[in-house]
């Protein structure tokens, strides 16, 4: 990066830092800190709420993803506007009809204290993992752009957090996530300018859909799965054909798993049920819900569709055989350097092969699907360019380590002016910091309210509440920021995360549902319920091959099923 770009960098960060600590640092009780007095307008909460599961993530992630597995990741979405709609009919007043300071809360009205105390355990359990995916996104940016090693970037993102969210409490989160929303889309629409541009330089636009068509990267709706098989597999039959549960993105496990997904983690997962929270009525928190359910999936189909044009853009150009830099300097030491160079010269060669044919594509009369033959040889030289890349990944023993979360960087580090890049690896940086200052902050609200002042300080003031929650906040950005070290290994964040919250999320919203549904339900319902539900995702996770979304149906119906068994044995006893 040059001068300039560094002096965006820091400047945009400092500022960010900056209105965060001004924002917040006046709290004088738990209802600011947490709740933002009740006084934070629905377009703010509804940036914060996409902001919260978006930002660095969907920026690093998902546009990796795109590039890799094309648009296919899109579908996990389809359940989220009607998911708002239900959160919005059912959860919201249910929510705001006291004024509650956590989700689990609620709970404890309906279930009991033991209820509501493994419900807030689940959630810091599973907040805790995902927070570490958040902090190891951006830390692959600052990582490729200044050569840093993992472990110090990630620790500059978690001290850096966990200094301005414990001064600032949940309005710094919530201001400093509108900012870095405005910021990110700003940066998505011109990098997806900047993309179309050089492209349509070398062929029309009609042209570039048709071939990033046939490279498999608009696959955005895949009515069926890869099978109609509905006996699941079990975990340990390598060589079963996969079966309908196993296919992970297609237009049914979006539906009906991508509802669940979302049902749970918009309305259950303490970080986002906080945002509707301190807007001043219910009418303002389904407002700021309805703003994310129809403007959330199509920002997820931009930035696909930026990974699908960052495809289509390295075929025409010269795309490295290793986007990660640490794979690069393995295939580059002194014991690989000669077994290496015939990988390169014959990657040199399918890559040109790959853009001579698409170059015939784009020029070919009538279209590419009018000339078959031409279709079929450049898929063959997609297929030769992928195996080629799968086996130096092998050579080197980084085996299925996909270098998905290097893309988008290695795009911006190469490609973007002066200023833009600085501006754009600022936001990615600092959407990164928005997005863990969301999970710290709502940490600290459940260990505070739901643990520290319902059983070891019920009597505390509200000086010494809000003091307590400051060192939380603490502990909690040191907990975390340990914890993203676990997720350096590779693979796609986007889907990193989204399998950690799978494990957790179905149950927790069997819970709510419980609640509602069930009138008779009581304490003993509720406990074993919850427990019943964890005990059935892990129960499948070990003996059946299924698709990672589907844990967050089976989760949910573990819930009802055990907690309504037990319910009939309450009532009898009563």
């Amino acid at each position: 990066m040059s001068w300039i770009d560094w002096i965006v960098f820091f400047g945009f960060l400092a500022y960010v830092v900056w209105d965060g600590v001004r924002r917040g640092i006046g709290s004088k009780n738990l209802e600011a800190y947490f709740a933002g007095s009740r006084a934070i307008p629905w377009w703010a909460a509804g940036l914060s709420v996409m902001a919260t599961q978006a930002s660095a993530i969907t920026v690093i992630g998902t546009t990796g993803q795109g590039h890799d597995f094309g648009m296919e990741f899109v579908q996990t979405y389809f359940g989220l506007p009607l998911a708002m709609i239900l959160l919005c009919i059912f959860m919201v007043p249910l929510l705001r009809k006291n004024p509650i300071l956590t989700a689990y809360e609620y709970l404890e009205g309906r279930f009991g204290a033991a209820t509501r105390t493994l419900a807030s355990l689940i959630f810091l359990v599973s907040r805790c993992l995902a927070f570490g995916v958040v902090i190891f996104a951006p830390s692959v940016v600052l990582s490729a752009m200044t050569g840093l090693d993992t472990l110090s970037t990630v620790i500059f993102i978690g001290v850096l957090t966990t200094t301005y969210t414990m001064l600032g409490g949940v309005s710094a989160v919530v201001w400093t996530d509108v900012k870095q929303m405005t910021v990110i889309i700003f940066g998505l629409v011109l990098t997806a300018g900047i993309l179309l541009w050089s492209l349509m330089g070398q062929m029309g636009l009609g042209d570039a859909i048709h071939i990033m068509g046939a490279s498999g990267k608009l696959n955005a709706l895949e009515p069926e799965p890869a099978s109609w098989n509905l006996i699941p597999n079990l975990a340990w039959a390598e060589d079963a054909a996969p079966s309908f549960w196993e296919d992970r993105y297609n237009l049914w496990s979006g539906l009906l798993g991508g509802l669940f997904l979302m049902l749970a983690y918009f309305g259950c997962d303490q970080s986002q049920v906080q945002r509707i929270l301190t807007n001043p009525s219910a009418n303002e928190s389904r407002k700021a819900l309805l703003m994310s359910a129809f403007a959330k999936v199509p920002m997820q189909i931009l930035v696909l569709f930026i990974g699908a044009l960052l495809y289509l853009f390295n075929v025409m150009g010269a795309p490295p055989l290793f986007f990660n830099p640490n794979h690069k300097a393995l295939a580059e030491s002194s014991q690989n350097i000669e077994a290496f160079r015939p990988i390169e010269e014959q990657y040199r060669q399918a890559l040109q092969q790959q853009r001579r044919l698409a170059l015939q594509l784009a020029e070919a009369p009538d279209g590419p699907s009018s000339h078959p033959r031409l279709l079929e040889r450049y898929q063959a030289s997609v297929s030769q360019v992928s195996a080629l890349r799968q086996q130096a990944r092998a050579r080197i023993g980084v085996g299925d380590q996909r270098d998905t979360n290097y893309v988008f960087p290695h795009f911006i580090l190469h490609n973007l002016p002066p200023m833009v890049l600085g501006l754009l690896v600022a936001a990615i940086f600092a959407a990164a910091m928005s997005s863990a200052d969301s999970a710290l902050n709502s940490l600290t609200s459940s260990t505070i309210v739901d643990l520290y002042k319902r059983w070891l300080r019920p009597d505390a003031s509200e000086r010494q509440a809000l003091l307590a929650s400051r060192i939380t906040t603490v502990f909690w950005g040191i907990a975390a920021t340990s914890a993203a070290l676990l997720f350096a290994g590779g693979g796609s964040v986007i889907e990193l995360i989204n399998r950690v919250g799978s494990f957790f999320y179905g149950s927790l919203l069997g819970v709510f549902v419980l609640a509602m549904i069930s009138k008779r339900a009581g304490p003993w319902a509720g406990f074993l319920g919850l427990i019943g539900g964890m005990a059935s995702v892990l129960a499948v996770h070990w003996t059946l091959r299924v698709g990672f979304l589907w844990y967050n149906v089976i989760g949910c119906l573990g819930v009802l099923a055990v907690g309504l068994a037990v319910s009939r044995f309450e009532e009898r006893r009563l």
